[in-house]
């Protein structure tokens, strides 16, 4: 194996192992086998009434159990229940960066409908970036591979004999044929 391969080989089970690492970290519900939002009474309408709501709504996970929606859009009972604890808030005069930060502290960073761009969390916007450096990385070894394995057949075809090499050119097969054709002609 040469050592670009193994190069790019130990690279695509690195980046295979941190793809692993991440899903089994970022989902824990799987692993306990139950279904979301079972057995979830939902009903009603979530009825946002401005623009400040909208906003805090749609960037907050309703953490119940619902299949991860917004505050925005699920309309369960601990929703409705956290919408209006949120509208106080609000009403209290507090910013809508200060409630995303004490809701994302007491029901963790997953309940954040976007993860904030600081820390650990600072690696799921890196991952996209590196994954398309590696893949463009990738797409340039291979083209030059290939360039260079062109450029070597082309060597060897041209060390032959310039009567082999040239395209259309003629070689012992064409004459055979010419000559049994001839010979056809001539009876």
């Amino acid at each position: 194996m040469s050592r670009t391969r193994k190069l790019i080989h130990g690279i695509t089970l690195l980046v295979a192992g941190l793809i692993a690492l991440v899903v089994m970290l970022r989902s824990p519900e799987f692993a306990h086998g139950q279904q979301l939002g079972e057995g979830m009474e939902r009903s009603g309408t979530v009825g946002i009434q401005n623009d400040a709501e909208r906003q805090l709504f749609w960037s907050l996970i309703c953490t119940c159990g619902c299949p991860r929606e917004t505050l925005g859009t699920c309309t369960c009972g601990t929703a409705h229940e956290r919408r209006d604890a949120l509208r106080a808030e609000l009403a209290a005069g507090r910013s809508l960066e200060d409630i995303q930060a004490a809701y994302a502290e007491r029901f963790g960073a997953e309940a954040l409908s976007v993860p904030p761009n600081k820390g650990s969390q600072r690696l799921l916007y890196m991952f996209p970036l590196a994954a398309i450096a590696l893949g463009a990385g990738l797409v340039i070894v291979t083209l030059r591979r290939w360039k260079r394995r062109s450029d070597e057949v082309g060597a060897a075809g041209a060390q032959r004999s310039p009567k082999d090499a040239a395209p259309g050119a003629r070689d012992d097969y064409d004459d055979k044929l010419d000559e049994e054709l001839k010979s056809l002609d001539r009876e």
